[in-house]
């Protein structure tokens, strides 16, 4: 299950270990949408909705997703590297610091940090 306040806390450690800036952007007592930043054009978007058990982790770069992963009521899906407009269903969630473990690597591997 979701919870926005667990959510709200592993971004904040997660945003620590890379030195990343965490803002806000909007939360209510379901909903919670969160940016770790990397500079102006280039940050991870976690969105995490309790009643819908859902986790919307996102690479965005110029308004567009470079990577993504989902997860809805208990179905995951990826959006891969390679083809993020694409989905992959997948059996395991991934968590947040995985997800951003992988965003920074992918980063570095192309040379964009």
């Amino acid at each position: 299950m979701v919870e926005i306040e667990k959510v709200i806390r592993e971004s904040g450690n997660v945003a620590k270990i890379y030195g990343l800036e965490l803002v806000e952007i909007d939360r209510t007592d379901n909903i919670v949408n969160l940016q770790l930043v990397i500079d102006n054009e280039l940050f991870i978007r976690i969105y995490g909705n309790a009643e819908k058990n859902k986790l919307n982790l996102a690479l965005v770069f110029k308004k567009k997703r470079l990577y993504g992963y989902d997860s809805e009521g208990g179905k995951s899906h990826c959006h891969p590297f390679d083809n993020p407009d694409g989905h992959i269903f997948v059996d395991e969630k991934k968590s947040i610091k995985e997800f951003v473990q992988e965003a920074m690597r992918f980063l570095e591997e192309k040379e964009i940090l």
